[in-house]
């Protein structure tokens, strides 16, 4: 588990129309008045370590609120009671309130271990936050010039690494040599960190995406050998693909000895969900 220093990212991560709810009593009502069944939502982020709520409560004020969530053996969870919160201003747009509640989650996520991925510079950090409601699903989240912040959800992990190398590499290349980096108003690192970085972030971006492609291509070819298509045979296939079919088979059988890959296409082949799910959560 890495954890993040959030010094740099103090500001960006602050709710822009938000105040924590500090005393203790008054956090008492609050979080007594928080019902998902009666609350009118807003926003709402989970990860493997807690979740991040908006909600307009039966008061009719909006808080914000983050809590943990604990894990069962069958890898269903339970929320804990909420541990910090927040008051909205009144009249804050939804969207805003959505913004803050994905400040609220991107510093949690940081700060607990939740982000699988992460990378950036100073204020600016792109990070892969898997959710625990799902197989594989996530959020992928980037702090933006001028302290905006901008948050995908994907549904397979290949689309969450896809994301985020594209998104570390836009990074990048604001830091980079080019025409709109040279004239971008984006705070540039100085001297010679300014390559430094803009290699770094390259680098990360690329090595994050090949360890997954090279994962996701193993996994989705083994599948795809227990289930041949007949109007796409492996040939065809690797014609399809300008390749060969031996470097497809070779793939194929290296997919075949791994465990891993194995006990996933097993329990996808079952149909059992709860199995699915947890042996997708073990992974």
């Amino acid at each position: 588990m890495t954890l993040a220093d959030l010094r740099h990212l103090a500001s960006p991560l602050t709710p822009r129309h938000a105040t924590p709810v500090d005393d203790p009593a008054e956090r008492h009502r609050l979080a007594a008045e928080v019902d998902t069944d009666t609350s009118e939502y807003i926003a709402g982020f989970i990860s493997q370590t807690g979740r991040v709520l908006g909600e307009v409560v039966q008061s009719g004020e909006t808080v914000l609120y983050e809590s943990d969530i604990a894990l069962d053996e069958d890898g269903d969870w339970t929320p804990g009671d909420p541990s910090l919160m927040w008051r909205v201003a009144a009249g804050t747009p939804q969207e805003d309130v959505y913004d803050d509640a994905a400040r609220i989650f991107l510093a949690h996520s940081l700060r607990t271990g939740a982000a699988s991925q992460f990378c950036g510079w100073r204020d600016r950090v792109v990070a892969i936050v898997p959710e625990e409601v799902g197989p594989k699903e996530s959020k992928i989240i980037r702090t933006l010039a001028g302290g905006g912040i901008e948050v995908v959800h994907t549904y397979n992990v290949l689309d969450a690494y896809g994301t985020y190398a594209r998104w570390v590499t836009d990074l990048a290349l604001e830091y980079g040599s080019g025409d709109d980096a040279i004239a971008s108003d984006t705070p540039q690192p100085p001297g010679m960190a300014r390559p430094v970085v803009s290699a770094w972030l390259m680098r990360e971006a690329g090595e994050a995406q090949l360890q997954q492609a090279r994962h996701s291509l193993k996994f989705g070819l083994a599948g795809y050998a227990r289930v041949p298509s007949e109007e796409l045979p492996i040939a065809e296939l690797a014609r399809s693909l300008y390749t060969d079919r031996a470097n497809l088979t070779k793939v194929i059988k290296a997919a075949e000895k791994d465990a891993r890959i194995t006990g996933i296409l097993d329990a996808i082949a079952s149909g059992d969900r709860d199995r699915i799910i947890t042996t997708l959560r073990n992974g």
